[in-house]
């Protein structure tokens, strides 16, 4: 998996009237599940996830009537599919995340070979703040797209964004195609990922959905290091072109069997009588007028520019387009702050229809994960963005073993996630193990880097720390993703993973941007600090002249010395930033709530 923010069960015995054989369960259309049938003061009582439990204890067999379109579909499936399907469903699912990572531990291979005849045009890293940008904020909307259509229809959609920018990343001769394949690529992998997550959360039960979402993230292990040497095969063979173009034709084949598998059951639902979708009745007029306030467009335009005006100027700082102290940036950063109580005023005493339900958007699980992922996202980018060229630099390793060492995080945490999983299965709950494993060990893994980073250390060392930090992201993505489904009900699930990969995507470029400062302040002044009298006079020409430069000076020479010594000095303080802000896992965590997984959140047969 790539990095903090791209890591991600069941078991349904709270749910035994739900739960069927392979055969279909004649269904009473007598009488249809409505959660009006709950108490009416049940939302005074009682939480939002416990209405749900309670709404699913009553009807276990029904579709709940009152829900979203999106939910009761997904609803109508894992009611009538049965055990064997969903062991099938999985395997597939796990088929999909191996060729997603596969392709894209290949095509980001062959980024370097498709746009190298124009590396330097500005459109190169405008496609990457942009496809960073939009690509986090669009989740929110793509997450309550899921409901309001439904998951399958969301699939094939995103599916054809995500083929049609490989297609144009193939077939680009210059920098304006190369930028909208590229943002059209990133855009449709995002959101074929958080589907896909989306989809094991409405087939599984809360108890076992940590293993899943640690299992599915297995296949990044394999990929971490047969990508490299499937994009040189491409290269050498047919072409990088070909890179790209043969998983235009292999994809669709991969995705499109899920959803037509989803879309299957839910006809099959349909012609049962589980499950029917009148007609609304409305002209089109009315029912632009309705999904206007279903989809909630304003409160979805504010939050969204509240994010983008956040998220940009930390983007385009850490690519040197504008500087902290900056117009563009404080105007920027301070618009995108205030536009957040604007949303939230909004949603509270306006909206006919809210975004995000405003019981979740005010419950402090949500927000401590939330604040979560931008921390350990904060924390990873702090070292890890000059990490590749520190080790190439200071250890004088090859590429293929620099790329080895850089693997270290995705194989320990891909490895390790459904390990946690496991634990989360029997002891029903994950906030103690996330507090006191996941944080400690981030501490250490991130404190002894401040040691272990430079020249004099041991790269044994600094393998023993990545490790201890692969676990302790392994444990702690998983688990802020478990809190905030705790914490919701079915039909938020989407929402509360689309708003914490946003948030992954917040303490990315803001962790990116901490990093190139404290690197571009950093780096000379160690470099000028540690060089032979004369040799100071090319300092520049060693920091700009990156790696590649860096890399001609032998071993053990006077000047390969200062450059090593500049490289640990730079990043202590990116461990040191670090260290810090990771300091911020401890409120973030303990203020979720412990909640216990063997509650009931589903209908029908679960993994």
């Amino acid at each position: 998996m790539g990095v903090l923010d791209n890591i991600r069960g069941r078991d349904t015995s709270q749910l035994n009237a739900a739960v069927h054989s392979s055969e279909p369960v004649p269904v009473d259309e007598k009488s249809p599940g409505n959660a009006q049938d709950l108490s009416a003061s049940d939302s005074e009582t009682l939480s939002l996830e416990a209405r749900n439990e309670k709404e699913v204890r009553l009807h276990p067999d029904q579709i709940t009537a009152n829900a979203e379109i999106g939910v009761q579909k997904a609803e109508a499936v894992t009611l009538i599919w049965g055990k064997k399907t969903v062991y099938a469903v999985y395997a597939w699912i796990w088929v999909c995340f191996f060729m997603l990572a596969f392709q894209s531990a290949v095509g980001n291979n062959l980024l370097y070979t498709a746009y190298s005849d124009f590396a330097l045009a500005p459109a190169v890293s405008t496609a990457s703040i942009l496809a960073s940008v939009i690509g986090g904020v669009l989740k929110l909307p793509i997450g309550k797209t899921l409901n309001l259509v439904g998951r399958a229809e969301g699939l094939l959609f995103f599916v054809v964004v995500y083929i049609l920018g490989i297609i144009l990343l193939a077939s680009c001769n210059g920098p304006d195609a190369y930028a909208a394949g590229y943002v059209l690529y990133w855009i449709g992998y995002d959101a074929i990922y958080l589907i896909l997550d989306v989809f094991m959360a409405d087939t599984s039960g809360l108890r076992n959905r940590a293993f899943a979402f640690g299992f599915v993230s297995t296949p990044f292990i394999c990929t971490a290091f047969t990508g490299s040497l499937a994009a040189q095969s491409f290269v050498k063979t047919s072409g990088w072109r070909w890179g790209y173009g043969a998983f235009a034709i292999i994809m669709p084949f991969v995705f499109v069997p899920l959803a037509v598998v989803f879309k299957y059951y839910e006809r099959k639902a349909v012609k049962l009588g589980l499950f029917k979708r009148e007609s609304s009745g409305r002209t089109t007029l009315q029912s632009i007028t309705h999904y206007f306030h279903e989809f909630d467009i304003i409160g979805a335009f504010l939050l969204m520019a509240a994010f983008v005006l956040f998220l940009l100027p930390f983007s385009l700082q850490t690519s040197k387009r504008i500087t902290y102290d900056s117009a563009a940036f404080i105007a920027m950063v301070v618009i995108g702050i205030l536009l957040f109580p604007v949303f939230a005023v909004w949603e509270a005493y306006f909206a006919r229809t809210q975004f995000i339900r405003w019981e979740l958007f005010k419950n402090r699980t949500v927000l401590g994960a939330c604040i979560c992922a931008a921390t350990l996202n904060f924390a990873f980018y702090c070292w890890d963005l000059y990490y590749y060229y520190f080790i190439m630099v200071v250890y004088n390793l090859d590429i293929s073993l620099t790329g080895y060492m850089t693997q270290i995080y995705n194989v320990g945490s891909c490895f390790w996630g459904p390990v946690f999983g496991m634990y989360v299965r029997y002891t029903k709950e994950f906030k103690r193990f996330c507090f006191f494993f996941g944080i400690p060990l981030m501490f250490l893994g991130a404190g002894l880097m401040i040691h272990f980073r430079g020249q004099d250390g041991s790269i044994n060392y600094i393998i023993m720390c990545q490790i201890f930090i692969a676990f302790a992201g392994g444990t702690l993505v998983i688990g802020e993703d478990m809190a905030v489904m705790s914490a919701s009900d079915r039909e938020g699930v989407p929402m509360m993973l689309s708003l914490v990969s946003l948030c992954s995507s917040i303490g990315n470029s803001i962790g990116s941007a901490v990093s190139t400062a404290i690197y571009s302040s950093t780096f000379p002044k160690g470099l000028l600090q540690a060089l032979p009298e004369d040799e100071k006079a090319n300092a520049t020409t060693i920091y700009l002249g990156g790696y590649a430069t860096q890399l001609l000076y032998p071993v053990g020479s006077p000047t390969r010395d200062a450059i090593n010594y500049a490289w640990g000095y730079s990043q202590k303080y990116g461990a040191i930033a670090a260290t810090c802000v990771t300091i911020l896992l401890i409120p973030a965590i303990g203020m979720w709530k412990n909640y216990r997984v063997d509650k009931a959140q589903n209908k029908g047969t679960l993994l």
